[in-house]
């Protein structure tokens, strides 16, 4: 929870170890054969998870989000969003926001048409 809930700074794994009572390297030790990832890779997928959430939810520009999710400099974030997600942050925000060109059946089509248009009204009446 500490490691979610501060993912935008940095955390000193001694500080992380002091709170759970080990030394570092026992904590690291522990974490890699529970997690099978390093705290670090942890820390990294979670961060890069949380950019995706801001990637489809939000306006942000990648560099505010790569200083929102904790990492120091936007080419490290980059180079790692491509690294674990195959595109880069602007390329998987330009493909989220693409709409498919889905025509519809012309009956639909017909129907939407009137549906769009109201009921007709005779020109030629005056009222």
């Amino acid at each position: 929870m500490l490691l979610k809930n501060n993912l935008q700074r940095q955390i000193p794994m001694v500080e992380v170890a002091e709170l759970v009572n080990l030394s570092p390297g026992r904590l690291a030790h522990l974490f890699k054969r529970e997690m099978a990832l390093s705290i670090q890779q942890y820390v990294t997928q979670l961060r890069l998870a949380r950019a995706k959430d801001h990637l489809e939810t939000s306006f942000l520009s990648v560099k505010e989000i790569a200083a929102l999710v904790g990492f120091q400099s936007v080419t490290r974030f980059v180079g790692c969003f491509k690294s674990v997600v195959g595109s880069t942050p602007a390329q998987y925000r330009k493909y989220l926001t693409r709409v498919p060109n889905i025509e519809a059946p012309v009956s639909i089509r017909s129907k939407m048409r009137k549906e769009i248009a109201g009921p007709r009204i005779n020109s030629r009446i005056r009222q």
